[in-house]
């Protein structure tokens, strides 16, 4: 027999119009109150009819999350952060992947549509302005946020900033003796951020006097591949001391292909990570990076959701910190 609101009411001591509301997130409670009612729920076996609660409540407690196909650790970093937010504000989580086919976006965007979402969150997604998928995002209802991403002022956004960013790794490679800086899979012309860590890149390079070589910015896929490829390319010797992969599955990447190469990581070539996920901790040396707080970011796309004061230009930056360990080194400028 299904359990009941009531019979979790029984056991609780409470009035069934109590804990309705506890389990709909509709009122003020006592939290330890809440927190008991729910582990009750839980552990008597309750499953709440959720699209009952939505038609009641005439607003959907669902959230879409839009994630690439193309597997990366910091959206696991940020899907934990969102989950963990949505159990705290009785929110679910639908994740659907999307790949680079347009047809497959449209068909997996209209089946969130269909689910009457609350919100759909875009994770690292890059939709141009003519998209038809950003089209059909735009004229609905549903509030949008992308995440780990700017994509313009019409779609508010939670990231870090990729220009300031750039110039933070710039400026420590720089103190450390580095002059000769290579970029490792910003090329893409068509990413949002990658541009933004371009310029960032170009930026600081003209503000420490270094004149910017277009050759050192190299590769387009967010892969390992990228990076082992970058060795080959470049050739040994390297004409850098230093290069900055666009990810850390990038960077391990190039750590590897330095130790294929007979490069000694970080003697003859310095590396720093973008992301600092747990893979650049299992690295042999321990990746330096710039580290994103990805859970953060999850955890305020929910927070900004639940509060419902995002406007369409808003764009909210979380910190980046230099975190050094063994893959740079300090180098005489004279070299």
């Amino acid at each position: 027999m299904a359990i009941t609101i009531k019979d979790i009411a029984d056991k609780a001591g409470l009035s069934p119009a109590s804990v309705s509301r506890i389990l709909t997130n509709r009122g003020r409670f006592n939290a330890d109150t809440a927190k008991r009612v729910r582990e009750l729920a839980e552990s008597m076996g309750y499953l709440k009819n959720q699209s009952a609660a939505d038609l009641s409540q005439k607003q959907s407690r669902v959230i879409g999350v839009l994630v690439p196909s193309e597997h990366t650790n910091f959206a696991d970093e940020i899907i934990k952060g969102m989950r963990s937010k949505a159990y705290e504000l009785n929110y679910e989580l639908l994740i659907a992947f999307v790949d680079v086919n347009k047809e497959q976006q449209l068909q997996t965007v209209h089946s969130l549509l269909s689910r009457k979402v609350l919100a759909i969150v875009m994770l690292a997604v890059d939709i141009e302005i003519a998209d038809p998928v950003f089209n059909l995002l735009t004229n609905t209802d549903v509030q949008l946020l992308s995440v780990s991403n700017q994509l313009n002022n019409e779609i508010p956004s939670i990231s870090s900033d990729n220009y300031d960013m750039m110039h933070q790794i710039v400026n420590y490679l720089y103190e450390n003796g580095h002059e000769k800086i290579a970029l490792i899979g910003s090329s893409n012309s068509n990413s949002i951020v990658s541009k933004l860590r371009r310029q960032g890149f170009i930026d600081s390079l003209a503000k420490h006097g270094i004149q910017y070589n277009s050759d050192f910015i190299w590769g387009t896929d967010i892969t390992y591949q990228t990076g082992l490829d970058a060795v080959k390319h470049f050739g040994t010797p390297l004409p850098f001391t230093a290069a900055i992969g666009s990810a850390d599955i990038i960077s391990v990447g190039i750590l590897n292909g330095a130790k294929d190469a007979q490069i000694d990581v970080p003697k003859d070539l310095s590396i720093v990570t973008i992301d600092g996920t747990e893979i650049a901790q299992i690295t042999r040396p321990i990746l330096s990076a710039a580290k994103q707080d990805f859970q953060l970011m999850g955890q305020l796309a929910v927070s900004a959701l639940d509060e419902q004061e995002l406007a369409p230009h808003a764009v909210f930056f979380t910190e980046t910190k230099i975190v050094p360990s063994g893959t740079v080194t300090t180098i005489n400028k004279n070299n």
